[in-house]
């Protein structure tokens, strides 16, 4: 389903920018964990305003008058962060194919960035531990050549982290190998 820039269908996406002849290696999405930590403050928000409601209710505070406000107060501060949370969850993934990484991050209805980086862009692939890797996630650090601006591209709560990049770094060493940099020949040797 497509809706504004937000495409729900994830076959879409791979037709989209992969080629015939590209094979699919690895596809995983974020942890779980990563949505539930996102909406921590709105968990908490959502707490202190029944609270409160709990609070109208032992004072005798007209019912319907602190549940509409309350209801409203929650609407607009706390359920749209909600779904935004969710989408950025629900639909980013990673997809490591032959050829290149697809860095999918669809953040809201309205934004949408698909970042296809080629298997010769990638310099090296690294890992981080987060929360003292007491869950089963890590930061994925893409690092690129340094004639693309050498910049590192950082992938948070990507589950087993290290499997996935020593599968990247895998898929990358066996490109190198097929496609050796330079091409062909030639020593500048002195005659």
């Amino acid at each position: 389903m497509h809706i504004f820039a937000l495409e729900t269908d994830v076959d879409k996406i791979k037709t989209r920018f992969c080629h015939s002849g590209e094979q699919e290696v690895l596809m995983t999405y974020y942890h779980g964990l990563s949505f539930l930590f996102a909406i921590f403050r709105e968990i908490l928000i959502t707490i202190g305003l029944a609270a409160l409601g709990v609070t109208g209710w032992f004072f005798d505070w007209p019912i319907w008058w602190t549940v509409g406000i309350l209801s409203v107060i929650w609407f607009f501060f706390v359920f749209f962060n909600i779904i935004k949370a969710y989408i950025d969850w629900a639909y980013d993934f990673i997809l490591i194919t032959t050829d290149k990484v697809i860095l999918v991050d669809q953040t809201s209805f309205f934004k949408q960035e698909i970042k296809p980086i080629h298997l010769e862009n990638i310099g090296g692939v690294s890992t981080k531990t987060q929360y003292w890797d007491i869950f089963p996630f890590g930061e994925l650090c893409i690092h690129l050549k340094e004639g693309l601006g050498g910049q590192n591209m950082t992938k948070r709560y990507v589950p087993r982290a290290q499997r996935v990049a020593g599968i990247l770094s895998e898929v990358v060493t066996q490109y190198q190998r097929k496609n050796p940099a330079g091409g062909g020949g030639g020593g500048g040797g002195v005659t």
